[in-house]
């Protein structure tokens, strides 16, 4: 496996939590990468970080198209987190598996990951692969990173269009796309791009034990999630995924309903993505009505909505 990772802001480029990515890149110690930093055109680096991103080998395009030495693409976030002995898990699945999408089971980034590890292993206490390894390794401590490694299994799905799935599958970062599936016409982070990887795919290989840490497009950056989900167009798919992805994009949109409804978010993105789902041809399941609406936004913003 030879990776390209693009890392893409979630919004303003925040320079200290990519400095701590880079770092937990490097720790890995895995030569075969490949990093971008896929800059939106209105921002920029300064001097200063140009120079420290020439050090880290970290090119920056806006459009980036892997190389031919690439066989692997993953897209993060600078608000991601790697795990110790990520990239070897993979490289070790990918080798098997050349060619296939290869999912990755990931922890919260907007929660303490060691505080999440802590609670993964407790229900693996009396595993049978635990015990083993601690009788292997004696009166050598044994750390949580090694446990989450002895612990790791995957499966082969051929289920694609299974819809409790498709969450794991249809999304932005937290996926390893082989380059062989990839369209030079479509950008690299884009559900298209993902959808396009899927519909072309005979199997998933899912990563059943974490190896980063990622949050939700939904909910970190609602209104860029529904640019994503409007810029497919269901006609343009194959036939038997047209009703698979309407109900998916209706599930998102009932995801993003509750995004709305925890009033995580400011009165002018709260308002546009209320906005925006009204008027959208596909509807969310949930139940859309005035009364509802109220429950999730104050009267006067419903008033805004419907008069």
């Amino acid at each position: 496996m030879h990776l390209f990772i693009n890392i893409v802001p979630q919004a303003q480029l925040d320079w200290q939590r990519l400095t701590t990515l880079i770092g937990e890149i490097a720790d890995q110690h895995f030569a075969a990468i490949t990093l971008n930093l896929q800059l939106p055109t209105d921002q920029q680096l300064t001097a200063e970080q140009t120079r420290q991103a020439d050090a880290w080998s970290l090119t920056q395009n806006t459009h980036p198209q892997l190389s031919d030495t690439d066989t692997t693409l993953l897209n993060l976030r600078e608000t991601d987190h790697l795990l110790p002995g990520a990239l070897q898990q993979w490289a070790q699945v990918t080798a098997q598996h050349a060619g296939s999408l290869v999912s990755l089971a990931t922890f919260d980034s907007a929660e303490p990951v060691p505080n999440q590890i802590a609670s993964y292993l407790a229900d693996y206490q009396d595993s049978s692969t635990r015990l083993t390894l601690q009788q292997l390794a004696g009166d050598t401590p044994v750390t949580d990173t090694t446990t989450l490694w002895a612990l790791q299994s995957y499966s082969v799905q051929d289920n694609l269009q299974t819809q409790r799935l498709l969450s794991q599958r249809l999304r932005l970062t937290g996926l390893l796309l082989p380059k062989t599936l990839l369209r030079a016409d479509l950008p690299l982070v884009s559900l298209a791009q993902t959808l396009t990887v899927l519909q072309n795919s005979t199997d998933v290989v899912r990563l059943h034990v974490p190896t980063l840490a990622r949050q939700a497009w939904s909910a970190t950056t609602p209104l860029a999630w529904l640019d994503q989900l409007q810029s497919i167009t269901v006609s343009d798919l194959d036939v038997s995924w047209q009703p698979v992805f309407t109900t998916y994009a209706q599930s998102q949109l009932n995801t993003l309903l509750n995004v709305a409804g925890r009033r995580a978010l400011s009165a002018s993105v709260h308002l546009q993505l209320l906005q925006r789902i009204k008027h959208l041809t596909v509807q969310p399941t949930r139940r859309w009505s005035r009364l509802g609406l109220l429950q999730l936004v104050s009267p006067r913003m419903a008033h805004r909505l419907f008069y």
